[in-house]
């Protein structure tokens, strides 16, 4: 049998000995090799040490500098301490503080009068900073721990903190490897904010496989395409919205020619999309994942020109996914998508301290809907509570908003709705773009059933997304609501 691989906190320094003079880190034009890590953060831990930080606490970043979050997780890895990360956008994540045993925060100076007085609070700056003294060895907590908690549900429902153990993060390493081979000499540039899991694995899968990071503070579309070529970027993460703005910076062009995998999740990909950038010779891979299992569920390697909008592709190596009714029996049509394998987390945290919150005998029922069709591939429909019953159909908003992007004259669009006698739900469309009602209403009775037709249309700047590019669905219905 194949030896288990250790905690990723071990990771480190084995990382320092296999591949002590390939780059791990590139931030601003400079380069930090695995050596340099691994001494830095040694150093970093003479210093947290020195302010009462012990193995097995738990500590909270909250930090506008992606460079400072990231080095706080490689610290929380090396010293054996659970991290919590928190969006500094979003102050209503601090209510996790009251169900998680918190008593170290790294914080920027601007946070720290907002987190609690009985709480160690360390200015990022100056705790992150290199000190010359004698490194201190790392400590890497049991695999079995908690390593990691990723607030979710910010947009849908109540927030909670997913508790991912380091078995959880090996695991969802490994899988990602077996479906996109990435090694010493790969450069996978992050340009995902780091409070998210999908941003954060970008840092795991590197520090496994020897390869190097490229961080980016922010998206800024016009960088990401000089440092493609610059710096032979082969990998690179991005939302839907990121991938639309590249391109139109980038004219449509082919992109670097070392570029392997262009992993695109957190959020529906269209056809129109898609078809872009496949056009353009971009090796894009849809895929499908969330916090609760650790990243990627199911990722489609290789995008052919007969792809479906929602098509993920098979499930990771180790991932089991199934379709469950409103039952919760297993079935062969639409229904919610149930997870289980190694990558699902502990559960969500809670003041009691207890495992399994949020799981049924260990596995996980998202609240995606979706099915998987006969060659195994996995596809995403929509949210369970964004279903909409019209006329006595049910209407899924992406479906309907997928089709609407071919309207000629529709630039963006999203699909809600307002309460309705008749109808059960009246569909709203909102749309930025030039199209007129009369144009709207013709080209939706020639293409959509009735029950998919929207009956109003309202026009719109900006559509409402979050910092993924996701619809914020409360916020379109409250825009059809006070129309």
């Amino acid at each position: 049998m194949p030896k288990p691989d250790p905690s990723p906190g071990a990771w480190i320094s084995r990382a320092a000995h296999r591949h002590a003079r390939q780059a791990a880190l590139i931030v601003a034009q400079r380069v930090l090799d695995y050596a340099s890590l691994y001494d830095h953060l040694g150093s970093l831990v003479h210093g947290v040490l020195d302010r009462g930080f012990r193995s097995g606490q738990t500590i909270v970043v909250i930090t506008r500098h992606r460079v400072r979050l990231a080095w706080a997780f490689y610290l929380s890895l090396y010293s054996g301490c659970p991290l919590l990360v928190l969006d500094p956008r979003r102050g209503s994540l601090l209510n996790l503080l009251k169900e998680i045993d918190v008593s170290q925060a790294i914080t920027d100076q601007e946070f720290v009068p907002v987190l609690p007085p009985s709480m160690n609070r360390h200015p990022s700056a100056g705790l992150l900073r290199h000190r010359d003294c004698t490194p201190v060895a790392p400590s890497p907590a049991s695999a079995e721990n908690v390593h990691l908690m990723v607030p979710t549900g910010g947009t849908t429902g109540a927030v909670r903190a997913v508790m991912l153990s380091g078995q959880n993060l090996c695991a969802a390493v490994h899988s990602a490897q077996q479906r996109i081979a990435l090694g010493p000499g790969d450069v996978w540039l992050a340009c995902l904010p780091l409070f998210h899991i999908g941003g954060l694995s970008i840092l795991l899968r590197c520090l496994h496989s020897g390869a190097t990071v490229l961080l980016h503070e922010r998206f800024d579309p016009q960088r990401i395409c000089g440092d493609l070529l610059e710096h032979g970027v082969t990998h690179l993460s991005l939302v839907p919205a990121m991938l639309s703005r590249l391109l139109d910076q980038c004219a449509d062009a082919a992109p670097a020619p070392g570029l392997r995998v262009v992993l695109v999740g957190g959020g529906p990909l269209s056809w129109d999309l898609a078809s872009r950038a496949l056009g353009a010779g971009w090796p894009i891979c849809p895929t499908y994942g969330m916090s609760e299992t650790a990243s990627q569920v199911a990722t489609l390697h290789t995008i052919s020109k007969d792809w479906q909008a929602g098509d993920v592709g098979t499930p990771l190596q180790g991932v089991d996914v199934d379709i469950v009714d409103e039952a919760g029996c297993s079935g062969t049509g639409v229904g919610r998508i149930r997870i289980s394998g190694p990558t699902v987390m502990l559960g969500y945290a809670n003041a009691q301290g207890i495992d399994g919150l949020g799981l049924e005998a260990g596995l996980f029922v998202s609240n995606d809907l979706g099915y998987v069709d006969g060659h195994r591939h996995l596809h995403i429909l929509a949210r369970a509570d964004e279903v909409l019953l019209s006329g006595g159909e049910n209407v899924y908003p992406q479906e309907v908003e997928e089709q609407l992007l071919c309207c000629p004259g529709i630039e963006d669009v999203a699909i809600t709705a307002r309460e309705n006698a008749t109808w059960g739900h009246y569909l709203v469309a909102l749309v930025v773009g030039s199209v007129s009602e009369r144009g709207f209403q013709d080209w939706c009775r020639d293409r959509l059933p009735s029950f998919q037709r929207p009956r109003e249309l309202i026009r719109i700047a900006k559509l409402p997304r979050n910092g993924l590019g996701k619809l914020d669905r409360r916020r379109l219905k409250q825009y059809a609501s006070c129309a």
